[in-house]
């Protein structure tokens, strides 16, 4: 009994992020704009643009192509649009296996997958922030960092 509602509280942790991640990949693919503009301000260094010392230091980095943008912003699309599927599959193989009807190491491999890209997605937010400097502004790090330690949270959970 113990280790059903271990099961299923590990598809529920899994499942939640699956929803959240689902629903801001919903919205990068309904309204790109939305985030596409803030990751173009983030690559043209538009933080630093009150620290000129700064951004005279560091403008080598910028990326400012459209194209590039847009493609790189479509790479992220692509692996929230993965990452979402994976969680959704190991979430519904957790609760299988809670059921008897899926082996839990299979189930347990799903969503260990399935976790750890959440969580390299915003830890990968924060690297590539780092490099173009978006804590000078109001880019959501705070919101990746907070991602990256529920992805953490959750990978300790499931190994319970």
């Amino acid at each position: 009994m113990h280790q059903t509602a271990i099961d299923i509280a590990q598809a529920v942790l899994v499942a939640l992020q699956a929803a959240w991640l689902s629903l801001g990949t919903y919205d990068n693919i309904r309204y790109p704009r939305i985030n596409r503009d803030v990751v173009a301000k983030v690559l043209g260094l538009d933080a630093l643009a009150d620290t000129p010392e700064i951004y005279a230091m560091l403008a080598h980095r910028r990326v400012t192509s459209q194209r590039a943008v847009r493609a790189l912003f479509a790479l992220v699309v692509v692996a929230e649009v993965a990452v979402s599927a994976a969680l959704w599959l190991a979430a519904l193989a957790l609760a299988l296996a809670a059921a008897g009807l899926v082996g839990g190491d299979l189930a347990g491999t799903l969503a260990i997958g399935a976790v750890t890209g959440f969580t390299a997605i915003w830890a990968g937010f924060l690297i590539g922030g780092q490099w173009f400097c978006y804590w000078y502004g109001d880019y959501g790090q705070a919101t990746h960092f907070f991602m990256t330690l529920w992805g953490i949270a959750t990978l300790l959970a499931l190994n319970i």
